[in-house]
């Protein structure tokens, strides 16, 4: 069914691991897809579709060229994912400030007197902090990073602006999430990119719980929060619902891959800042949107496996490939080596 059939979709962070899933549903449903990227962005992930799509080079830090590229574009919808802070290496505070903050505002302040149907923003559990229990939409927010603050700060200016101007928007705060082509820095990609290469995988003893849900079963909450007229100003926990220690997760991987090498536990100290159990309540995205997850955690763990095993020359062959802004290098490589692989939720 193409649900987009003919909408012009602008996306922001189009590139990226969730992103690019994204730009491939709104265009396998019929929609003119748009996407705003940071010059030097590599559109890897989206090579078997990048003709079909719109790649516009932007700052969205900069209001002036935002509200240009917007108003030329006039979209039908918009989904922003572009987001500073994911992978815990990056701490520049101004970078997340610019890019979480303004750049969010901006993006706003230039759709309020479009066309725009839908506003679409990526939150983040982050936002909620390192809280015990279930994590509920309207709980109070203490978050414990930059990124969490900021994202926390960018979801509350998007909702008031939204109101002032009558945008109907929807956040969804997702939690764990994993599937094809994630940043090498991510948990699941690190482990079996490293047992592809035959390499000992070392990890704290992963003892913290997380909720992990395949990438696919995000877009489609995103899809349906995009269509679902009914739904306004309104913000989601999207997740699986179940919450498991980080070791099962990784005895899951080891137990569906080809190799004989056993997951290193305790050989790296926990990072500072961990949040230990961030549980979903996801009870209002089951209710309102009918939302519920397709893709079994085992049968999104085995696609995504498959993926990397016929697609690692994107991860390996560093001498003709270059995952930006996504790649680690290798002073970060080094970095993250020395500290457990970033393993919480997005």
């Amino acid at each position: 069914m193409e649900e987009f059939k003919d909408s012009k979709v602008l996306i922001t962070g189009g590139l990226g691991f969730i992103g690019s899933h994204l730009v491939k549903r709104i265009l396998k449903e019929g929609g003119k897809v748009f996407i705003l990227e940071r010059k030097g962005s590599n559109p890897w992930r989206i090579g078997e579709v990048i003709k079909k799509v719109n790649i516009i080079e932007g700052d969205i830090s900069k209001f002036e060229d935002i509200n240009k590229l917007i108003k030329s574009i006039n979209p039908d919808y918009v989904f922003h994912l572009a987001a500073y802070g994911v992978d815990s290496s990056k701490k520049e505070y101004s970078d997340a400030i610019n890019t979480n903050i303004i750049g969010t505002v901006n993006v706003l302040n230039s759709i309020k007197d479009t066309q725009c149907k839908k506003f679409i923003n990526m939150g983040s559990c982050a936002e909620y902090g390192n809280k015990k229990g279930l994590m509920e939409e309207k709980m109070y927010l203490d978050p414990v990073s930059i990124y969490g603050s900021t994202k926390a700060c960018s979801t509350i200016l998007a909702h008031q602006i939204a109101r002032l101007n009558n945008i109907n928007i929807v956040t969804l705060r997702p939690f764990g999430i994993f599937g094809e082509g994630e940043a090498p820095h991510k948990i699941f990609c690190h482990i079996i990119l490293s047992l592809i290469k035959g390499e000992d995988v070392a990890l704290t003893d992963c003892e913290q719980y997380r909720d992990y849900c395949y990438v696919e079963n995000i877009i489609d909450g995103m899809v349906l929060a995009a269509k679902n007229n009914s739904v306004k100003n309104e913000i989601f926990n999207i997740a699986s619902g179940n919450i498991h220690q980080l070791k099962y997760y990784v005895n899951l991987i080891f137990e569906n891959i080809d190799t004989d090498k056993k997951p290193l536990y305790g050989a790296i100290p926990y990072r500072k800042n961990e949040m230990w159990a961030p549980k979903a309540d996801i009870n209002k995205i089951k209710s309102l949107l009918h939302w519920t997850p397709k893709v079994s955690l085992e049968e999104g763990i085995v696609k995504t496996i498959e993926w990397y095993e016929k697609n690692k020359k994107f991860y390996l062959d560093t001498d003709n490939h270059n995952t930006s802004g996504d790649k680690v290098s290798e002073d970060e490589d080094r970095s993250l080596k020395n500290n457990e692989r970033e393993s919480h939720a997005e």
